[in-house]
């Protein structure tokens, strides 16, 4: 253990003694250098001097390298080729559907001698024209332009229709004047739309006005009257009664009547049920049912005086 302070290093800040003290060390390796670092070390140099003196850019912009113009002549010649072998292809397609034989339909051997009637018709020499469909579908054709030739009163042969002379008259000139001065008469002169809306207004009004039921309410005015008397109806059913005490509703007329039918019901019940007891009953059975028959008549008559008034005010529950 050291007591005293840590002593100097004599070899400290001296080539011999850092060379003493890297002796058992390896040698320090080289730095690794690129080989185009002494061309950027060059172009860099002076960057700053540039910069604050003579204001030069120090970034140059990349130099776009212009993309060469693309030769399309091989490409169209490929695809002029390709449609001139489609073509070939298809023309040599259309010559062998051509030379193809036609496909024989079966023949029924019953029918195989009969002859066709259209190879027939085809071997036959055609009807000469007719004289008269020389100026068929003609100008002036049906107006007297033509005259027809007579008939013959022998049934001889009829001459071809190169000998047959037809006389055909020229047609009258047309008299445009007159024809224009008839026109103009019966001409009129378009009218404007606004005055075709008016009068198709007017026309609609006066019909509404002769179909008009005069002295007759109309039928929007019943319904609206309708309307009224059920709005003043459901205004005096809401409307409360002075008479009526707080807490109180106004019974309908509807419930105050079935109620009355079921009162009258209830005292037929009771006094046919009081007229088949005794009229001096001796037991306590039968004094006790009469009693309670005459309590409850009582109060059946005192309920029908209550419901047969106009107006009969219930108590509202809660």
């Amino acid at each position: 253990m050291i007591s005293s302070p840590i002593p100097y290093d004599p070899g400290y800040g001296s080539v011999v003694g850092r060379r003493n003290s890297w002796a058992g060390q390896e040698e320090r390796p080289k730095p690794r250098v690129k080989p185009e670092a002494e061309e950027i070390a060059n172009k860099a140099k002076g960057t700053i001097a540039n910069l604050l003196v003579t204001g030069q850019q120090v970034y140059r912009p990349p130099v776009k390298q212009k993309k060469e113009p693309k030769d399309f002549s091989q490409d169209n010649v490929r695809k002029m080729r390709q449609i001139q072998a489609l073509n070939r292809r298809r023309r040599k397609e259309e010559e062998e559907e051509k030379n193809k034989p036609m496909k024989v339909l079966p023949q029924s051997e019953k029918y195989k001698e009969v002859s066709s009637k259209v190879s027939e018709n085809l071997k036959q020499s055609p009807p000469p024209p007719r004289p008269a469909s020389a100026n068929f579908l003609r100008a002036h054709s049906r107006t007297g332009g033509f005259k027809p030739r007579g008939r013959s009163p022998s049934p001889a042969s009829r001459p071809s229709s190169a000998a047959v002379e037809v006389d055909i008259e020229p047609p009258k000139p047309t008299n445009f004047i007159a024809h224009n001065a008839k026109l103009t008469k019966k001409y009129k002169p378009p009218r404007p739309p606004s005055a075709l809306a008016i009068e198709g207004h007017e026309q609609k009004k006066q019909q509404q006005l002769q179909n008009y039921k005069k002295g007759e309410v109309p039928k929007y005015l019943k319904s609206r009257q309708k309307q009224w008397q059920q709005e003043e109806e459901e205004r005096i059913r809401n409307t409360p009664d002075p008479d009526m005490p707080p807490g109180h509703r106004m019974m309908p007329t509807e419930e105050r009547l079935k109620t009355l039918e079921i009162l009258a019901e209830r005292e037929k019940l009771l006094r046919d049920e009081l007229h088949r007891l005794p009229l001096a009953p001796e037991t306590l059975r039968a004094k006790s049912r009469k009693a309670e028959v005459e309590k409850q008549l009582a109060e059946v008559e005192e309920a029908t005086k209550i419901f047969s008034r106009q107006k009969v005010f219930v108590k509202i529950d809660g």
